[in-house]
């Protein structure tokens, strides 16, 4: 569909994937262009709040970081290697990795056309043209989000927190007891939380560092790992051996029903790729930048995480006694230190290279910790949670969220307070994050199925090839839901149940009850979208949303809660001014900023864009 008064791409002198955007003065007014993600949020009904400072490269890297292969692989290689074997490893982090591909193309496709903070939850109110009648549907997404994240968060701090156990054990013998595995874990949330309440800037290039590290470290290892092994596995056994063994261990039914079991270690690597989309509002060409960046770090992650797993496999050494030696069932730190061992006669070697997924793993929490409180602050900026006007709140000094950040590492705390008692419990609290994340990049993605011809795609496009892709990553997400709650072992009893099903139920439970119940009422607060942009903005630049002429508002006491002091003053100074003479006030109008917009009676937007506005029919 062409946009009449937009330029077509084809016709435009520069390329499509440059960065001419944003970089000179319109001649002939004056003001600088608006960014292209900046243009399309505002045509969505919302301002620039955050400083827009990552690019493409750097919002890569911060989901790359995020999902952390090393990490990942380092905690959970067991799951896989103990649940069929090397085939479970191997193949079932291909598969993983292809079926994640076509979920990222999906969630591109949505995120291109859609360029804001808020990711899930803010495409469930899109596609379903912000209508009243189904903002039950956002409001759920949207939690379901915030508690995937939040206990992903914790989940990080965890798993770098036994990492450190592991350390200490293969070191000295010592065994952390819970109070020090919870003293580890509270440490390792306090620097997250300052890292991420850092600016926008800063926070981008913590991110690339952490992309670069992930990268250059990773690769260090597959190479060096096999080089310091003095024996190697054969390929045979690397790529074909199933240990089909292991099925009398826990009792499943057949070799699928283990295999899937197996891949769970790839499904829990692949979690928090839509890191680039919470921080849409943070990065330059956010409609072009966001959906590659999406793209291509669920691919970069599936390359190096098989040469992670490949030399790993290769360079065990002692396969009979791999989960009862030193490490105590740590696989990846047990290899490491049998392949030190066997080569220079200690093991000091293994825990300095542990150091490497240490410190990757730290970088995941201080980018999830950072992802959660965007999602937060989005869904508080729409009225979401309570206390909203908090957590909706920006720092003045770094211009972040710093607020909604607290919240975050202040309740991944809390909730780790269970460990003292069992890690059982805690450990089935925090499995929320695989099903909450995969169950709220479901919904979307259904809906942009079931909305296909009302969809106003942006810049990244599928084509023909969108119902195939649509089609596989919803019956993926549908297997990976499944996968994650089946029973683990049989027959099922209190003391191997697999408490994901519980919590998640328990979830969805408190998020119905916050929406219903007489004393919450979630559903007289939270009306979709907020619309920060304001009315007289909104009308200059003809921003209407779910097929109306005019754009829907809050009420105006609410509006001028969210407005800056600056803009209420300018607007304030603006009625009290008489024009032409005239005592009336004149309509409010749009305080100057550096967005290209222009105040008064003839507001108009500056749009230098290859690519057309986002705009219903």
């Amino acid at each position: 569909m062409e946009h009449p008064h937009i330029k077509d791409p084809s016709q435009d002198d520069g390329p499509l994937w440059g960065s001419k955007i944003g970089s000179a003065k319109d001649p002939e007014r004056g003001v600088m262009p608006l960014d292209s993600g900046e243009a399309r949020m505002h045509s969505l009904g919302y301002k620039q709040e955050l400083k827009r400072e990552f690019g493409f490269l750097t919002s890569t890297c911060a989901s790359l970081g995020l999902m952390a292969f090393s990490s990942g692989l380092t905690g959970f290689f067991g799951i896989a290697y103990m649940n069929g074997g090397p085939v479970s490893v191997v193949w079932g982090w291909l598969l993983v990795a292809v079926m994640n591909i076509f979920v990222a193309l999906t969630m591109a496709e949505i995120v291109s056309a859609y360029p804001i903070a808020g990711g899930p939850y803010y495409w469930c109110l899109e596609l379903l043209d912000n209508n009243p009648k189904y903002t039950l549907i956002g409001w759920c997404t949207g939690w379901m989000n915030v508690l995937g994240q939040f206990a992903l968060t914790a989940f990080n701090a965890l798993l770098l927190a036994k990492h450190v156990a592991i350390m200490w054990l293969l070191g000295n013998g010592h065994v952390f007891p819970p109070l020090e595995t919870l003293l580890v874990y509270a440490i390792v949330l306090l620097p997250a939380g300052f890292l991420s309440t850092s600016s926008t800037r800063g926070m981008r290039s913590y991110a690339a560092a952490a992309g670069a590290f992930l990268v250059v470290s990773g690769l260090l290892i597959a190479v060096a790992l096999p080089v310091v092994a003095p024996t190697h596995q054969s390929a045979a056994f690397v790529f074909t051996h199933f240990n089909v063994g292991d099925m009398a261990m826990s009792n499943v039914p057949n070799v699928a029903y283990l295999f899937l079991l197996g891949m769970l270690t790839a499904q829990g690597t692949f979690i928090g790729y839509e890191a680039p989309a919470q921080f849409a509002e943070e990065t330059r060409r956010a409609d072009v930048s966001v959906p590659r960046a999406i793209i291509l770090s669920v691919m970069a992650n599936a390359v190096l995480g098989f040469c992670y797993i490949v030399a790993i496999l290769f360079s065990i050494q002692g396969v009979a006694n791999l989960s009862n030696g030193e490490a105590h069932g740590y696989l990846v730190g047990q290899i490491f230190y049998d392949c030190f061992k066997a080569r220079f006669g200690s093991g000091v070697g293994a825990i300095v290279m542990l150091i490497i997924p240490m410190i990757t793993t730290f970088n995941a929490t201080v980018l999830s910790l950072a992802t959660n409180a965007r999602m937060l602050w989005a869904f508080a900026r729409d009225g979401g949670v309570p206390y909203s006007r908090v957590w909706s709140a920006v720092s003045d000094c770094t211009h972040t969220p710093v607020s909604a950040v607290w919240a975050m590492s202040a309740l991944a705390f809390l909730l780790g307070l269970p460990m003292l008692y069992s890690l059982e419990v805690f450990q089935a609290l925090i499995s929320v994050s695989s099903v909450g994340l995969y169950t709220s990049y479901a919904i979307p993605i259904v809906l942009r199925m079931l909305r296909k011809d009302s969809f106003q795609a942006g810049p990244f496009q599928l084509g023909k090839w969108q119902l195939p892709v649509h089609l596989a990553a919803v019956v993926w997400v549908a297997i990976s839901t499944v996968s994650f709650i089946m029973p683990t072992c049989y027959p099922v009893d209190i003391s191997n149940v697999n408490w994901t099903p519980v919590t998640v139920g328990a979830a969805l439970l408190l998020v119905l009850g916050g929406w219903y119940l007489p004393c919450l009422r979630a559903w007289q607060c939270h009306h979709g979208k907020a619309r920060t942009l304001g009315c007289a903005c909104a009308r200059a630049a003809g921003r209407c949303s779910g097929g109306t002429q005019e754009p829907e508002f809050e009420s105006p006491s609410a509006h001028l809660q969210r407005l800056t002091l600056t803009d209420l003053e300018y607007t304030v100074a603006k009625e009290a001014t008489p024009q032409n003479g005239a005592t009336t006030r004149a309509a409010p109008a749009c305080p100057p900023a550096r967005t290209g917009q222009l105040g008064g009676t003839h507001t108009s937007v500056v749009i230098q864009s290859h690519l057309p506005l986002h705009k219903k029919p």
